[in-house]
């Protein structure tokens, strides 16, 4: 069965002890409270960990107008970007010929864009902006739903100590979703640090 916002938002005020809601929009000062912070609060546990159902992929086209400095080419990021994951075709390097002098920049994010000296079209993995509940891993669900109770035990029930639980939920269900393989990446092999280059 497919999560709902309502589903979400009523898991999150059981763990209150609070009156549930029939919508999010109706007249109640749950629904307003949880209808105030539930797309701020999504967006940040979104952010905050490496959310396999919210991973995605895309080539992005050249923007015609280069950086004014520091990299040949600007790529304006998808509108449901979120967090960068991935970018261009190999992780991170370090730059052997001038490794003693200065770092390797592969790419930085200023505003929308993406400057890199990467060519067209860049491949770029990203978490996205997943705003339909009926796509969220049931981890997610469980993680949101803790941390809309921890953002709202003060307004709805003012208890300090009901604060204090929730946010104990939500660090246990972070750690149930590692576990469950919601959150994490693949082994990756780690570019080689100066102090080895350094023995070549």
């Amino acid at each position: 069965m497919a999560t709902t916002q309502v589903a979400v938002c009523n898991r999150a005020l059981s763990k209150l002890g609070s009156a549930r809601i029939t919508d999010i929009s109706e007249d109640s000062r749950q629904a307003r409270a949880l209808s105030a912070c539930w797309d701020h609060v999504r967006d940040l546990v979104l952010r905050s960990f490496r959310w396999q159902f919210a991973l995605k992929r895309a080539q992005l086209a050249a923007s015609a107008t280069a950086p004014a400095f520091g990299f040949k080419n600007q790529f304006v990021l998808p509108s449901d970007f979120l967090q960068v994951d991935f970018v261009g075709d190999y992780g991170p390097t370090v730059n052997v010929a001038f490794y003693e002098s200065q770092e390797s920049v592969d790419y930085t994010i200023e505003g929308n864009v993406i400057l890199t000296n990467f060519s067209a079209p860049l491949n770029l993995r990203y978490i996205a902006q997943v705003t339909d509940p009926g796509q969220w891993d049931i981890s997610f669900a469980e993680v949101m739903a803790c941390k809309l109770a921890m953002e709202l035990a003060e307004e709805i029930t003012q208890s300090s100590e009901k604060r204090q639980l929730a946010a104990a939920e939500y660090k246990a269900a972070v750690l149930s979703a590692m576990k469950a393989n919601a959150v994490g990446r693949a082994p990756v092999t780690l570019p080689d640090q100066k102090w080895i280059i350094g023995r070549l």
